[in-house]
């Protein structure tokens, strides 16, 4: 379905009817498809996911994309989609987006899940780099960036699905959703964090260091990180029942904190 906030129709798609719910967001321009496989493996929950703007089939006119309007929108689609407080998961780039969310509404979620998370302040000039790449030539950015992504698999229906679903993107959008890894500044602003947070991070992830999480957990008044062995930056893609199963663990219950008081790091 489609589901008009503003200036953008964002696509959304609904599973499930159990007690507890879980709204899913891609990073970069990964869709709400990247968490449909973590889906399947959660039938005690409703869960929800959105092509944020400038990725899969959602459409926007305003130029161009910010993390203001990033933050608007998640905010908009968990009261469209869901009834009541939700946990909100988020991978690579999406992770500062739904932190964002977290601290300005801390009471609409039960908790946090972020995969491989994208939260520091890029270098601007890494980021110019990467925008001249991309402009030159997008299909083989994408390309070698899935191959940096899933450095786990060497199946090729899986290579080529991600390659489809990140080419859905326009180019435009494509760049300037990668601009917006420059906009933001966590530091300092997370020992604010009220929501229960579960950090996931691939041992062998070549988009994100794994130290980025840790350094993000010891911000975070309440979080678990959990090193996912062998994995790489998109464990939820090549292991979605294991991260099924750590999301169901510890988000047990949504009426209490789900994760233990303190930071401390355990493999999975």
């Amino acid at each position: 379905m489609f589901i008009t906030h503003r200036d953008a129709h964002l696509h959304a798609r609904c599973f499930g009817n159990g007690p507890r719910s879980l709204l899913a967001i891609g990073g970069w321009i990964g869709p709400g498809e990247v968490w449909h496989d973590c889906f399947a493996h959660l039938p005690g929950w409703r869960c929800a996911s959105y092509d944020h703007r400038g990725s899969g089939h959602s459409r926007h006119r305003q130029t161009p994309i910010g993390l203001a309007e990033q933050v608007d929108d998640l905010l908009f689609m968990a009261d469209a989609l869901l009834d009541g407080p939700c946990v909100l998961a988020a991978e690579s780039a999406g992770a500062a987006v739904a932190l964002m969310a977290a601290l300005r509404e801390p009471a609409r979620f039960t908790g946090l899940v972020l995969v491989g998370a994208a939260w520091r302040r890029a270098d601007a000039g890494s980021l110019a780099a990467m925008c001249a790449m991309l402009e030159a030539d997008l299909r083989a950015f994408i390309a070698g960036f899935v191959e940096q992504c899933l450095p786990e698999t060497q199946d090729p229906e899986i290579r080529r699905w991600a390659s489809r679903v990140l080419m859905q993107a326009a180019p435009a959008d494509a760049r300037e959703l990668l601009q917006c890894r420059g906009q933001h500044d966590l530091d300092g602003r997370l020992t604010e964090m009220r929501v229960p947070t579960l950090v996931l991070h691939g041992s062998d992830d070549r988009i994100v260091p794994a130290t980025d999480s840790s350094a993000l957990v010891a911000q975070l008044p309440n979080a678990q990180l959990h090193i996912l062995e062998g994995l790489g930056h998109a464990p939820m893609i090549t292991a979605p029942a294991r991260i099924a199963g750590l999301i169901d663990r510890a988000f047990a219950a949504e009426t209490r904190p789900a994760v233990a008081q303190g930071n401390h790091a355990s493999p999975a």
